[in-house]
């Protein structure tokens, strides 16, 4: 992979972008909605250790530690809608926060390889709560090469989506 120039994209900080609930919804049986204080009582992963390098190889940030709960804990909980056998070949997940920041994930990446044991939705960084600059809930894809790009503050919903099987890739209309 070349390395990629680093963002333009203005970063939005604030208090308004604040998330005190997360929503999961989408292709999923039972729709949530949790505050950090549910997202605390599920159970807590913990990664130490990750720098978090952006899409151009630059060292943004040496983080000590992250608390948080598995993403795949969390679609487990609201029961993602699989109908078919092949139908986890076209269902991505999609995380976006309030500040117009979103990333995707395979569900194959989450349920099916190892880097689905280090996509964590965060409450905590360095043995204390998100600061107001990161919101109170955040994500990081800890197994990824370059954390950065998928590494988000400020989330506000997981939404599951499945592509239509005659829209995939390579099908004629």
């Amino acid at each position: 992979m070349r390395d990629m120039q680093p963002q333009t994209r203005a970063k939005l900080f604030g208090p308004e972008y604040i998330t005190r609930e997360l929503e999961i919804t989408g292709r999923v049986l039972n729709p949530l909605k949790l505050g950090c204080a549910e997202l605390r009582t599920l159970q807590q992963q913990r990664i130490e250790g990750l720098t978090i390098l952006c899409g151009s190889g630059k060292v943004k940030e040496r983080v000590a530690s992250y608390q948080g709960v598995l993403l795949r804990d969390l679609l487990d909980l609201a029961e993602v809608e699989l109908t078919e056998h092949d139908t986890p070949n076209h269902t991505y997940v999609v995380a976006s926060g309030s500040d117009g920041y979103f990333v995707l994930f395979s569900w194959h990446e989450l349920f099916n390889s190892p880097l689905g044991d280090g996509v964590l939705v965060i409450i905590e960084k360095n043995d204390a709560p998100l600061n107001g600059d990161e919101g109170e809930i955040g994500l990081v894809s800890a197994g990824d090469q370059r954390p950065g790009p998928r590494h988000m503050r400020y989330l506000k919903r997981i939404e599951v989506c499945e592509l239509p099987a005659d829209r995939a890739p390579g099908q004629t209309m």
